[in-house]
């Protein structure tokens, strides 16, 4: 129960922060664009750039 109640605790926080809800639907834009990448792919660029 417990978690039940965490967890819309922090959905009603997300649904307060117009910050986070923009960013929320433009990330979603992108999805529907298909501007998204695999992670395996994503990770690859990470690794050949040295960022990790």
């Amino acid at each position: 129960m417990r978690d039940i109640l965490e967890e819309i605790t922090e959905t009603l926080e997300i649904v307060e922060d117009e910050e986070a809800l923009k960013s929320i639907s433009e990330a979603d834009e992108d999805v529907k664009a298909g501007k998204v990448r695999d992670y395996d792919e994503f990770k690859g660029e990470l690794n050949r750039s040295g960022e990790i």
